[in-house]
């Protein structure tokens, strides 16, 4: 079984709970989901959408066409009409059918001008009966409903539009035949922090297996499953986890899309301790989290946590990431222990706040002025991202030093179903703290690997400058003492290349013979799992070499790997392939093939499969995606 869905509506209009609701009714029934949220920059109105794929196994992607299209507004209708092909259902509220689009004030005039063009080269009235006709003459089945009539009668109190995403969403799971219990449980979910309004939802939720029942227009029965234990989690979601378990203890962070909701869900269990006048009310706890005014502030702050010996931390994207870059220059210089989560969207500048983007990874890399070691990691799925936001903790003390772990928007909100988490495959490594308490040398160059006795403000004594500095801290410009301090720290990363497992730094999936190799990083690494196993299907034989770590950079691996591959292709979501410009500059080998993309989508496996498929034919050597509304 594979079914793919999208929900459509304005900002602000309960897209997102319309994803909760059908994520929890499947995952209860014993399926597995995967899905990305596609969301406006602004507050309330512009269109935005939710994309499901439902399997019983584990998918890792998303693919165009959608099997069911739920519209909530009159834009889903338009913006998405190549979305959707011969067989699909497409739901909409019959009151739609009056729309024209001299009305549309939240289409973009860019996008409301292709609309046009396309309507009118198929001789279509630009209006909603034009689109419906279109839909009706590529074989696409509409189901009008008249949402206020549906919702007035079951809830007639309030207004019927805040119950337009519950009916959307259960005549969707009606549709599918999916068992009543199971719908309502996601009812439960998608409404759990506010009780008062599950009864009137499932009322609608009735209203809308009813309205199907009656329509005899049921796509299918699906059967259910027993539903082994799973957590339903985004990216954001995952790395916070990650960091709670490596034992964080502090966090700062600025409000910025995509990072916030990280922080977000670290306040929610934030603990500060505190000693009130009765003692009986101390209460201890292990994280703060502070929203600082400013990038600036937050990057010195969460080092200055870390001088304490606190496991510290922040979260940014790319335009806060500009304004920290003195700061991790400087971690690096005084060699503090910092992890900066940084988000990448679209850019430059403010560029695109809500969607996706990979083009920070030469950034990241070259970050702060001056030469100083850090590590640059990058994941790719949700147990990456719990698993490295541990790891990086881990490497930020041990090696003390900063590290940026880069997550990218699509991986930020992609909605997964993951098996229980093994809280012990990453153990918190306690860092080698300074025990001489009368000679003590913050930076002593009595070192083998570059790392220093680990000193902390409160206990030991030492001086602490971003000028050049010796042994004890003190200021120098003595040219000695500088050959000396950078090759001190810059040997922590040659003793982080050593130390660190090759698993962590890149990884091959497939076949080692395969003819056919596929270079990738961040949220396509699931994405191209699945290729290879479609490509399967077809007789080609493809392997992945997925790259998670940059800095230091597993060079020899890489080519071992590309070294005898007869094809390669790099897949990026940037427009300057990045990865491979990275793996160029390590290596010395050049990559002739890229599948990139830039438009601020998500990548889908429909179009990567035709992208692959031109490049193998010879009609190609770069392939630009374009999918996406």
């Amino acid at each position: 079984m594979d079914i793919n869905l999208l929900v459509g509506g304005p900002q602000g209009g309960g897209i997102d709970s319309s994803a909760n609701m059908i994520n929890m009714a499947f995952s209860l029934a014993g399926y597995y989901i995967f899905g990305v949220r596609e969301y406006h920059s602004n507050i309330k109105g512009r269109h935005s959408y939710i994309h499901l794929r439902i399997m019983r196994r584990r998918p890792g992607s998303l693919k165009y066409p959608v099997d069911i299209m739920v519209a909530l507004d009159p834009d889903t209708l338009f913006e998405h009409m190549h979305d959707v092909s011969k067989n699909s259902k497409v739901i909409y509220d019959s009151a739609f059918e009056k729309f024209d689009l001299s009305q549309a004030r939240m289409i973009l005039p860019d996008t409301l001008a292709r609309i046009k063009e396309e309507l009118s080269k198929n001789n279509l009235p630009l209006n909603a009966a034009g689109v419906l006709e279109y839909y009706h003459s590529h074989g696409i089945k509409t189901i009008s409903i008249p949402f206020d009539k549906v919702i007035n009668e079951n809830v007639p109190e309030g207004p019927s539009t805040r119950y337009y995403n519950t009916l959307g969403a259960g005549v969707t799971l009606a549709l599918l035949g999916l068992d009543m219990d199971h719908a309502i449980a996601g009812i439960k979910y998608a409404f759990r922090k506010k009780p008062a309004v599950i009864e009137p939802n499932v009322k609608i939720l009735n209203a809308a297996y009813d309205f199907v029942d009656k329509l005899g227009e049921n796509i299918a029965n699906l059967e259910t499953y027993e539903a082994k234990p799973r957590m339903l989690l985004n990216g954001n979601d995952s790395v916070a986890i990650g960091k709670l378990m490596g034992g964080l203890r502090f966090q700062t962070y600025y409000p910025i899309t995509p990072a916030s909701d990280e922080s977000n869900l670290l306040e929610n269990h934030e603990e500060i301790e505190y000693l009130s006048e009765e003692a009986e009310n101390l209460r201890k706890g292990g994280l703060v989290v502070v929203q600082t005014e400013d990038e600036l502030a937050a990057v010195n702050m969460a080092n200055g946590a870390a001088l304490t010996g606190a496991r510290s931390a922040t979260a940014t994207s790319g335009p806060g990431f500009s304004l920290m870059a003195e700061g991790i220059s400087f971690a690096g210089m005084t060699e503090i222990p910092v992890v900066i989560t940084f988000y990448q969207r679209g850019g430059p500048s403010t560029g695109l706040p809500t969607r996706n983007g990979q083009a920070d990874l030469d950034f990241a890399l070259n970050t702060g002025h001056g030469e100083f070691p850090k590590i640059v990691l990058s994941s790719g799925d949700m147990e990456e991202c719990i698993y490295d936001a541990m790891k990086a903790l881990n490497y930020a003390q041990k090696y003390q030093l900063p590290v940026i772990h880069l997550i990218d928007k699509t991986l930020a909100n992609t909605m997964d179903l993951v098996p229980e988490i093994d809280v012990k495959k990453v153990k918190i490594e306690i860092p080698e703290y300074n025990n001489d308490e009368n000679n003590y040398k913050r930076y002593s160059l009595n070192t083998s690997n570059g790392v220093s006795p680990y000193g902390v403000f409160g206990r030991d004594v030492f001086w602490m400058t971003g000028d050049e500095h010796d042994e004890l801290g003190h200021v120098t410009e003595d040219p000695e003492i500088r050959d000396k301090m950078m090759e001190k720290r810059m040997k922590k990363l040659e003793t982080a290349a050593m130390e660190i497992p090759l698993e962590d730094k890149a990884v091959l999936y497939g076949n080692k013979e395969a003819d056919l190799t596929f270079v990738t990083w961040g949220s396509q690494k699931t994405l191209i799992m699945d290729l290879i196993d479609e490509l399967k299907k077809e007789n080609i034989n493809a392997n992945m070499l997925y790259l998670k770590m940059f800095e230091p950079f597993p060079s020899e691996f890489v080519e071992s790997i590309l070294g005898k591959s007869k094809t390669v292709i790099d897949v990026e979501s940037n427009m300057t392939a990045q990865a491979a410009k990275a793996i160029r500059l390590n290596t010395g080998i050049k990559i002739d093939n890229y599948i990139l993309k830039y438009n601020g989508r998500h990548m889908t496996i429909d179009e990567v499969l035709t992208a692959t498929k031109n490049i193998i034919d010879g009609k190609s050597k770069m392939e630009v995606l374009k999918n996406g509304s």
